[in-house]
């Protein structure tokens, strides 16, 4: 972190109180880890304080150490090519870990910012790594997050059209978001449209256009930094590849909705 804030070591009481709702506690917790084992795992992780937004955790080229895992908030990592346009390469959110890209050769290649106040786990990756093989089952844990990350990231890209792409992040966002919300299907968006064009290779007016569309025929809600999604199912046939209302059936309409609520 380079001094860019202070840390703190991660005690077993402290995790118990910190990071019982956060979607890597099966990672950091395994109930089947020995005690002595969970000590020593959170003897090397470090808890920052909230670091504001625009705050740099790494940047392109920085030495790589440490992994990150998203406590709260949202955090950005992006390129920028030789032009010094700005490239968004993702978006990290609670419970996700960022840095394993630059495992080789030990140097980051891009940079990350917090787009919204955060706090993070910072993992130093030697220590992690020599744990790993001592800790049965750890090394197999982390490989299971790397993939499932690097798979998510592939799906928003691989929409047909842009209305597609939309609903397709959406949707993700909602599922990736939903241990910290109340509400099902409400959530925040700090990033602006510009930010989610530039993610997903679009235009900002095509984002624009294709949200306001979806306000109009009544599936999603949005006021730019808060989303509401109203029609899930028709929400989910989109992001499936269907074009058109008259294309939608509606006892699939049923049976999707049926779906979502047994994942519920």
């Amino acid at each position: 972190m380079g001094g860019h804030a202070e840390l703190r070591t991660a005690s077993v009481p402290g995790f118990r109180h910190a990071c019982g709702l956060c979607s890597l506690r099966e990672w950091c917790w395994p109930p089947e880890m020995e005690v002595g084992d969970l000590e020593r795992l959170h003897d090397i992780v470090r808890h920052t304080s909230v670091l504001p937004p625009g705050r740099h955790l790494f940047r392109a080229y920085d030495q790589f150490t440490a992994l990150y895992a998203v406590r709260s908030g949202f955090v950005k990592s992006y390129t920028t090519d030789l032009r010094g346009n700005e490239l968004v390469r993702d978006f990290h959110l609670p419970g996700e870990l960022l840095g394993f890209d630059a495992v080789y050769p030990e140097q980051h290649h891009f940079n990350a910012m917090i787009l919204k106040a955060a706090s993070l786990c910072v993992i130093p990756y030697r220590d992690i790594a020599a744990l790993s093989r001592e800790i049965p089952g750890l090394q197999t844990r982390i490989l299971a997050l790397m993939s499932r990350d690097f798979s998510r990231q592939q799906l928003c890209v691989e929409g047909s059209d842009a209305k597609q792409q939309i609903a397709i992040f959406l949707l993700d966002v909602e599922a990736r978001l939903q241990r910290q919300y109340s509400v099902e299907y409400e959530f925040d968006l700090p990033m602006s449209h510009e930010s989610i064009a530039n993610y997903l290779r679009l235009a900002p007016e095509t984002v624009s256009r294709v949200i306001s569309k979806l306000q109009q025929a009544g599936v999603i809600d949005s006021d730019r930094a808060h989303v509401r999604l109203l029609d899930v199912a028709r929400l989910g046939l989109i992001a499936r590849g269907v074009r058109s209302e008259d294309e939608i059936d509606p006892a699939l309409t049923n049976r999707i909705e049926r779906s979502k609520a047994v994942e519920r």
